[in-house]
C-alpha cells in the first residue's frame, strides 16, 4: 500500500510539474492556429515561419518572418535586409523614412546591428487572434513595398 500511494504522489507531482513547463504563451497559441510552418527560437518567447514572406531569403534572418513576446509586448516583423548587403544612400534613407508614414501601424528602421527591419509592436494583454493576424498581413504587404523600393 504505501509503494501504491508513493507511486500516486510521484505521479501527481511529476504531472503537475510536467504541466507548470508547458508554454501559455498567447503568441503560441495564435501561431499553432496560423497555418505556417513555425520554428520554436525560444521557447515561449520567439519564434520563426519560414513560408510567409515573398521577400527573397538571404543571410541571417532575412526573409523570414519572426515574432516575439515578452511581458507586455508581442512584436511581429522581419529584417528585410541585412547590413553586409544594404547598400545606404541618402535617397534611400529618405524613401524608407516616408515608410514610416506610408505604413499604417508598421515600423521600417536600422536595428543596432545595421540591420533594415520591418516590425509591428501589439500590446500583449489585449491583442486578439484578429489583430494578431491583421499585423501579419501589415508586414507581408510592408516587406513587398520595402524590398520594391531597395530593387529599383
Amino acid at each position: 500500500m504505501k509503494r501504491l500511494t508513493l507511486g500516486v504522489l510521484l505521479l501527481l507531482f511529476l504531472s503537475v510539474w510536467g504541466r507548470s513547463q508547458e508554454c501559455t504563451s498567447k503568441v503560441q497559441g495564435f501561431l499553432d492556429h496560423s497555418g505556417y510552418a513555425i520554428k520554436v527560437l525560444t521557447p515561449c518567447q520567439s519564434w520563426m515561419a519560414t513560408d510567409v514572406l515573398s521577400v527573397p531569403k538571404g543571410d541571417g534572418l532575412s526573409g523570414v518572418m519572426l515574432f516575439a513576446e515578452g511581458d507586455d509586448f508581442v512584436i511581429v516583423g522581419t529584417v528585410i535586409r541585412t547590413k553586409a548587403k544594404l547598400n545606404l544612400s541618402s535617397d534611400l534613407l529618405d524613401k524608407l523614412m516616408h515608410f514610416n508614414d506610408d505604413l499604417t501601424f508598421v515600423k521600417v528602421g536600422i536595428d543596432r546591428k545595421g540591420d533594415l527591419f520591418i516590425r509591428e509592436e501589439l500590446r500583449a494583454d489585449t491583442v486578439t487572434a484578429e489583430q494578431f493576424k491583421d499585423s501579419v498581413k501589415r508586414i507581408i504587404a510592408g516587406s513587398n513595398k520595402v524590398y520594391a523600393t531597395l530593387s529599383e
